[in-house]
């Protein structure tokens, strides 16, 4: 199996671990990345050119998106889906994944990682180390769940949002579209959208700008 992934940064070469664990020598693997002419090679694996070039190469048709900023790897993974590739779900072997959960295409589920059953993981989205989603959550599409992050049964995560190493949910609180809540947060209530969140209990400090989160984030 051919699979392209598109990121040859740190998320890229995670990524590129996770498939290895899982499927050994059995897949054929490629990065493209728009920095190709300075990163030739990951990890053994070779960047045979930017994004661009996978158009050009119809046999790589399946394709993880490793980019960790939400909004790029909102706008990358439409376009490559648009123009007819097919995203890849990576879970790692040693997550815990509830056979009475939703995992969406294109997302990634790291070492460690839990979801419980009832609960509704979307596209594009990152499950990072040791994170934990429980029961009955809905977590949007192109959302980061960083390392050691736990939500609470029922807490609902939107669109593109980005949760920071350690950050806790209560049960059914809910976090805005596109909003960041900072390391080490407790969430005890709703956050809004687009904003960057802080504190215990987590708080909204203030809108982001248009460079942390586009107006075409949607």
């Amino acid at each position: 199996m051919r699979i392209a992934v598109v990121g040859a940064g740190g998320h890229g070469r995670v990524a590129l671990d996770c498939l290895r664990v899982r499927s050994g020598d059995d897949l054929d693997l490629a990065f493209f990345d728009d920095r190709w002419a300075e990163v030739r090679e990951v990890d053994g694996v070779a960047v045979l050119g930017p994004v661009e070039a996978l158009y050009a190469v119809p046999e790589w048709d399946l394709v993880f998106v490793a980019v960790g900023d939400n909004a790029a790897r909102r706008r990358i993974a439409e376009d490559l889906v648009r123009r007819g590739r097919r995203l890849v779900t990576i879970l790692h072997p040693h997550t815990a994944i509830s056979p009475r959960s939703t995992i969406g295409e294109g997302t990634i589920a790291v070492d460690g990682s839990v979801v419980n059953a009832g609960a509704l993981v979307g596209r594009c989205v990152i499950l990072n180390t040791l994170s934990s989603v429980g029961h009955d959550c809905v977590v949007e599409d192109f959302v980061q769940i960083a390392p050691g992050v736990n939500l609470g049964g029922g807490a609902v995560i939107e669109r593109g949002a980005f949760l920071g190493i350690g950050a806790k949910v209560v049960p059914l609180a809910r976090i805005g579209a596109w909003s960041v809540v900072g390391a080490g947060s407790v969430v005890l209530g709703d956050l809004p959208a687009r904003s960057f969140c802080y504190g215990t209990p987590a708080r909204a400090v203030r809108p982001l700008t248009l460079e942390e989160v586009p107006a075409d984030a949607v």
